[in-house]
């Protein structure tokens, strides 16, 4: 008996045929636009950047973007009017005012942290230190995390101007690691300090140094932590790439033109550099306004704040123009915030100043693709009580996060614990922002 199959049993016709092809290139053509989709998405979300202006010592809402002049509260600057009908700023802030129509004011920012070291750990991890169960790494290094540069020539985070105040006012990468620990530069648009001049001598030198390094952390990384390790070869690693990349931070090869445009002022010349690093790949910079509590005016407020706000106006407002005329609006967000406000109540007798406020302060933010010319938030006559949309630091990290294509609540896993990128997973993106 012929126990083989006919031919004809598995025959197929030609309509058969045709309509499985038909079918098949529906499917994988649906397949392929939705990979296509992801890989587009996933580029999209490679391709973000941010530039933080950290603001320290906490400015006064009333001396920038929420002015109450005419009031008891109000101080003696005046006001003026923005490039949005009907909103004030103060008025050493013409640039900010200009370009109000392309920003995101919240005037109803609120927290519970008057210190400075800890506000300001609060404001740049979104944890608060007496509470944690783990060193909780800066938003930036976070960032860095999920969307390191593409480039391996190019740090993905770096910090411009240092931070005197406190250990905590500018936290470092947590529980993320040394390898995720923003690039340092001491600031007034200087690279990284005691790199040497790049040269081929400089070069051969290193490599010969770390063939040795390497040769005799072989033996020391036996039986240790090998996690741990390769954080620490990474920034051995990073050393070199700078060496071969030195004009990265070649603020002297940028035209005089932009360094006037800038301002002549430590804040200008790092900000001119946050640009020429967002241009070349870098995709995370923080940029420190003076070395210490610049915006922290308890006495003597009025006097010295009316030259900080002209050279941040004059800085920040470069920044975001060339920004927006280099084509890097729509992926770069921009972020100007301190740890806190300032009281209402004006202290101190002769040449009064504020002291700190966390009931309802202000900042600002834009581009990144977000929505321009947004006021979020109001504060009554006086600016002692808010009036509508109180936001919080969870809500701000939330939509942060968001506007990058980062999960605000993803988990990590440090000493298998499960740690969020925001605390305890509070907060809500501030939906009017999309």
């Amino acid at each position: 008996m012929n126990t083989f199959c006919k031919a004809i049993d598995h025959a197929f016709s030609r309509r058969v045929l045709l309509q499985g092809a038909v079918t098949a290139s529906a499917c994988f053509g649906g397949f392929g636009r939705l990979f296509a989709a992801d890989q587009a998405a996933a580029a999209q979300r490679a391709s973000k950047k941010v530039v933080l202006i950290f603001m320290s010592g906490g400015p006064s809402q009333f001396e920038t973007w929420d002015p109450k002049p005419g009031m008891p509260t109000g101080g003696p600057h005046c006001s003026i009017p923005t490039s949005l009908p009907g909103i004030h700023f103060d008025e050493f802030l013409p640039n900010l005012a200009r370009l109000a129509n392309r920003m995101i004011t919240i005037r109803s920012m609120t927290s519970n942290n008057a210190d400075h070291d800890q506000a300001g750990y609060i404001s740049q991890t979104s944890y608060n230190p007496s509470s944690i169960t783990a060193p909780a790494p800066h938003w930036l290094s976070v960032c860095a995390h999920e969307q390191p540069s593409p480039d391996p020539m190019v740090p993905s985070y770096v910090m411009l101007g240092r931070d005197n105040f406190g250990k905590l006012h500018v936290p470092g990468a947590g529980y993320l690691g040394a390898g995720l620990q923003g690039l340092n530069c001491p600031g007034n648009g200087n690279g990284p300090q005691d790199l040497p001049a790049a040269s081929a001598e400089a070069i051969a030198t290193y490599e010969r140094r770390e063939k040795l390094r390497a040769a005799a952390g072989r033996e020391f990384a036996a039986g240790r932590d090998a996690e741990l390790i390769a954080q620490h070869e990474s920034s051995f690693a990073q050393v070199g790439r700078l060496l071969k990349n030195q004009g990265l931070f070649a603020l002297d090869r940028e035209p005089a033109k932009y360094l006037e445009r800038y301002g002549d002022s430590a804040l200008g010349r790092d900000c001119l550099l946050a640009r020429r690093l967002l241009e070349r790949g870098v995709p995370f910079v923080r940029v420190q306004h003076q070395s210490g509590l610049a915006w922290d005016k308890h006495r003597r407020a009025f006097q010295s704040q009316r030259w900080i706000n002209a050279e941040f106006d004059t800085a920040v407002g470069a920044l975001i123009d060339d920004i927006r005329d280099r084509g890097l609006w729509q992926d770069t967000l921009v972020v100007l915030m301190g740890e806190f406000g300032r009281t209402p109540d004006l202290q101190g007798q002769g040449s009064p100043g504020r002291n700190h406020w966390t009931k309802c302060w202000s900042l600002s933010f834009g581009g990144c693709g977000l929505k321009e010319g947004l006021m979020i938030g109001k504060t009554n006559d006086k600016g002692t009580e808010l009036t509508d949309r109180p936001v919080t630091i969870h809500d701000l990290f939330c939509t942060f996060y968001q506007a990058l294509g980062i999960e605000p609540h993803k988990e990590l896993t440090f000493e298998e614990r499960p740690i969020p990128f925001v605390e305890d997973k509070l907060g809500k993106a501030v939906r009017e922002v999309f």
